[in-house]
């Protein structure tokens, strides 16, 4: 009977190992300024995976000092969705910039439930872009889901 029960016990606890998962999410985001609301700017977009698009809702950004700001913004995917604050620096002008940012997870839905975890994305906008009217940068998302 001990013997069923620990092997009960460790089937059930290799079950919720192998439910536990981290991945790295490596992706292209575009984006489009549309507007000031309630001192921020609004943004929306789309992030392309190398393994086909992820649509992104809405980004909030606001400005702060000497180039910094901060956002947030929700990611979408056929399995669930990736709720992100972000944080930035960029160096340029006012009608272009370089932009370095950092990404951190603050919750997920469908199989992105509990996650948690950290990103980074880099490139430009407005003049600095090659998409001329947009921003273009390279992201990355670590993430890190619970077991159910």
């Amino acid at each position: 009977m001990k013997t069923l029960v620990s092997a009960i016990a460790l089937l059930v606890g290799s079950n919720i190992v192998a439910m536990a998962a981290d991945q790295t999410l490596k992706f292209k985001v575009v984006t489009f300024y549309v507007g000031e609301k309630d001192g921020e700017s609004h943004l929306v977009g789309v992030a392309i995976s190398p393994d086909g698009p992820i649509g992104t809702k809405d980004f909030y950004d606001k400005s702060g000092a000497n180039g910094t700001s901060t956002g947030h913004s929700t990611y979408y995917f056929h399995d669930g969705s990736l709720a992100v604050n972000y944080s930035t620096t960029q160096t340029g002008t006012e009608t272009g910039a370089h932009v370095v940012g950092k990404y951190q997870i603050i919750s997920g839905t469908g199989a992105y439930q509990g996650a948690t975890g950290t990103g980074s994305f880099e490139g430009d906008w407005g003049d600095k872009s090659p998409l001329k009217g947009a921003g273009l940068y390279d992201g990355e998302l670590d993430i890190k889901t619970p077991g159910m």
